[in-house]
């Protein structure tokens, strides 16, 4: 029994230091070029600005006391701010902050399996494909949005109840 434990122990210190190893400059390398290949930046850039652009729109409708062009003028100055953002490098901010958690999270092999399907003909037709199904997306969550809704209100109510109750 103590050989047992004493095996599991070992084990569980050695997955405990390898899941905070530093990754290998193999594997941040593949990452940049899966990065490159799959062109994040420059796809995520139109949705940070897509949604970005509709939370200002929310913020801006929920100010009191604006005139119409007024609200007009804020919301335009506020995207145009986020497009200066943006410009400026943010995505390329972000993308260089999670290449060391992609290439930690997956191994080299992993990685360069990830790499030769997006450098891939078949991988970029693919990346070029994701955007059209951003409708279809949107329109699934909007359809489902009301019944999640009810549902997260429903056993959210049960639970608070059940927390009330303890509590008397």
């Amino acid at each position: 029994m103590r050989k047992i434990l004493t095996c599991f122990a070992l084990a569980c210190a050695l997955v405990a230091s390898t899941a905070h190893a530093e990754p290998s400059a193999k594997a941040l390398a593949l990452t940049r070029r899966m990065v490159a290949a799959m062109h994040i930046e420059e796809t995520m850039t139109p949705v940070m600005r897509s949604i970005v652009a509709q939370e200002y729109q929310m913020a801006v409708a929920q100010e009191k006391g604006l005139t119409e062009q007024q609200r007009s003028q804020l919301s335009g100055a506020m995207i145009e701010t986020m497009d200066e953002i943006l410009a400026g490098g943010l995505m390329s901010d972000i993308m260089e902050k999670l290449v060391p958690a992609y290439a930690a999270v997956y191994t080299e092999d992993e990685l360069q399996a990830l790499v030769d399907f997006y450098e891939s003909p078949i991988g970029q037709r693919v990346l070029r494909k994701m955007p059209q199904l951003g409708p279809a997306a949107t329109k699934a969550m909007a359809e489902i949005t009301p019944k999640l809704q009810a549902e997260m209100t429903e056993r959210l109510t049960k639970k608070l109840e059940g927390l009330k109750a303890l509590g008397k």
